[in-house]
């Protein structure tokens, strides 16, 4: 019986995706370090984002996504969202820090900058992954096309939230320093 073998194919156009996206990645990290100069913030957002990647492929792993190319495409077009977490959560600690006075604790200056903008941040992320739900009520082809790729820019988004509002901050008090004081 003849068949057509697309193994080739499907493996050569996964390995296209999958160097896009590390390329992505990597222009991504270029592009906040210029645009945020300031050398701390720019690698504590940049560290994240490898780790928000790795957590959308533990999400897949988990829900038995498949790797195709739609559900990675939902990596790549999720990762201006989770920069945006961490530039959003860095800029205002940043903020902080120049405001603080000396004698005010570095701590309390991080969590005070941290929540000032926590809730703005869960709310744009609550409503990008709510307007996922009619996407995951599709049936039939249209939600075997587009259901992964829901899944992993939720995966995504969900695991930026997290990095934002658990990591950033606690990276924030170890590496970042008032104007003046001492490392």
């Amino acid at each position: 019986v003849p068949f057509y073998d697309r193994t080739d194919l499907i493996d050569e156009t996964l390995g296209t995706l999958n160097t896009a996206l590390s390329l992505e990645v990597l222009v991504t990290i270029i592009v906040v370090i210029v645009m945020v100069m300031q050398l701390a913030g720019s690698m504590i957002i940049s560290g994240v984002l490898p780790l928000v990647v790795l957590m959308c492929f533990i999400g897949m792993k988990t829900f038995r996504v498949d790797a195709n190319i739609v559900a990675l495409s939902g990596i790549a077009i999720a990762v201006g969202t989770i920069v945006d977490m961490g530039i959003i959560l860095t800029e205002n600690i940043l903020r902080h820090l120049r405001s603080a006075a000396p004698e005010e604790s570095r701590l309390a200056v991080v969590q005070r900058g941290a929540t000032e903008v926590s809730g703005a941040v869960v709310t744009a992320i609550s409503t990008t992954v709510i307007s996922f739900l009619p996407v995951f009520a599709m049936m039939g082809a249209e939600g075997k096309l587009f259901r992964p790729l829901a899944f992993t820019k939720t995966f995504a988004l969900v695991g930026s939230v997290l990095v934002a509002l658990i990591i950033i901050p606690a990276l924030a008090h170890v590496v970042l320093r008032k104007p003046g004081e001492r490392s």
